[in-house]
């Protein structure tokens, strides 16, 4: 498990076991991303070609895709492309493997693109939009590709208890 924290430092979070609950990150010896990217939505992937790190990071409706860089100067951040959701959406999470980026806007909708082997997407527009048909007074917190292709995504809710008081309950949704 690879981690991107918000200071754009990169860690490594192995989990111990097939039941492993806990795991203890340790930072990655990389440079940290570019502070242009502040504490926006990413995520990191390793990969077999090049240094072997990719990293995936939203700016507004933009996602660029990172690539880790090494040469005689040392190692750096290049970006290796880009895709964009429509204007108005709001990124809340980004996910990816090594041949697919999956965006899940503020607003529950999924968008997926297929990556070449080189980082970049096959196409200039989403090849999938799924939006999700059920409630909009969800807080939609972000979403991954199942190996059937179906999309499953975190959200949560208020729901008032007897007591009265409300409380924010997780949920996934296939």
């Amino acid at each position: 498990l690879l981690v991107v924290t918000t200071s754009g430092k990169i860690a490594s979070c192995p989990l111990v076991g097939s039941g492993a609950q806990k795991a203890t990150c340790s930072q990655l010896s990389v440079p940290s991303l570019p502070s242009s990217f502040g504490a926006a939505p990413a995520t990191a992937i390793e990969v077999k070609t090049g240094s072997g790190l990719r990293v995936m990071v939203a700016t507004g409706s933009r996602v660029s895709l990172l690539e880790l860089h090494v040469d005689d100067e040392g190692s750096h951040w290049r970006e290796a492309g880009s895709v964009f959701l429509p204007e108005d959406a709001q990124v809340v999470a980004v996910a990816a493997t090594h041949d697919s980026l999956l965006v899940t806007a503020e607003d529950g909708s999924a968008h997926l693109w297929h990556l070449r082997a080189n980082g970049a997407a096959v196409s200039e527009g989403a090849s999938h939009v799924d939006v999700p048909t059920f409630g909009s007074r969800r807080k939609w917190q972000s979403a991954c590709l199942l190996p059937s292709g179906k999309i499953m995504r975190l959200a949560s809710t208020w729901q008032r208890s007897k007591s009265g008081a409300s409380t924010l309950r997780p949920e996934l949704l296939i």
